[in-house]
C-alpha cells in the first residue's frame, strides 16, 4: 500500500526536519525511521533541499557582493569628495591673492591636497576590481606544505622506492 499524500505543509516540515538531521549527521536510514517516511522520500527531500539551499547561496551571494559594491561607490564618493576639499582648503591656507585678486600659485610646490584620499580611493578601485573578478590571476609559485621551500619533483623511481620502503613498514 502506497504511503499517504503528504499536503504541502507536512512537506514543508519535514523537509525542515530533514534538513536539521541531516546536517546534525544523522544517516538517512535514521532519519527515515525518525520521521516513518520511505528511504526513497527522504532521498528525494535531501535532493530538493540541496537544489534550495544551491540556489540560495548563489542568490544571497550576489545580493551581497551588489551590497558591498554600493557601499564602496558610496565610500569612494566621499573620498572623492573629501579629497577635493582638501585641495582647496591648501590653496586657502598655503596660496595667497594678488593685489588684482588672483591667486598667487607660485608658492604650492607640488602638494595638491591630502594624499591620504588618494590612497583611500586606489584602495577602494582595487577592492572593487577583485570584487568584480577583473584583476588577472595572481600568479603563485609551488611551495611545499609549508611553504618555506620550493616544491622539488620527485622522480617516479623515487616514488617507487618509497612505496616500496612503506610496504616495507607495515609488512
Amino acid at each position: 500500500m502506497a504511503a499517504p499524500k503528504r499536503t504541502p505543509d507536512q512537506v514543508m516540515r519535514d523537509q525542515a526536519k530533514i534538513a536539521e538531521r541531516y546536517l546534525k549527521g544523522f544517516k538517512m536510514f535514521e532519519i527515515a525511521e525518525e520521521l516513518e517516511l520511505s528511504m526513497n522520500q527522504v532521498k528525494y527531500d535531501l535532493r530538493e533541499i540541496r537544489k534550495r539551499w544551491r540556489q540560495s547561496s548563489v542568490r544571497d551571494f550576489d545580493a551581497h557582493r551588489e551590497e558591498q559594491l554600493a557601499r564602496l561607490d558610496l565610500l569612494e564618493a566621499k573620498a572623492w569628495h573629501e579629497l577635493e576639499r582638501s585641495c582647496d582648503d591648501y590653496w586657502k591656507h598655503t596660496v595667497g591673492e594678488t593685489a588684482q585678486g588672483d591667486i598667487d600659485k607660485t608658492e604650492t610646490g607640488a602638494q595638491t591636497g591630502d594624499p591620504r584620499y588618494m590612497t583611500v580611493i586606489l584602495n577602494i578601485i582595487e577592492r572593487r576590481s577583485k570584487l568584480l573578478g577583473l584583476d588577472a590571476p595572481t600568479k603563485l609559485a609551488p611551495t611545499n606544505p609549508d611553504g618555506d621551500e620550493p616544491y622539488k619533483q620527485i622522480a617516479p623511481d623515487e616514488i617507487d622506492a618509497r612505496i616500496h620502503e612503506l610496504l616495507a613498514k607495515l609488512g
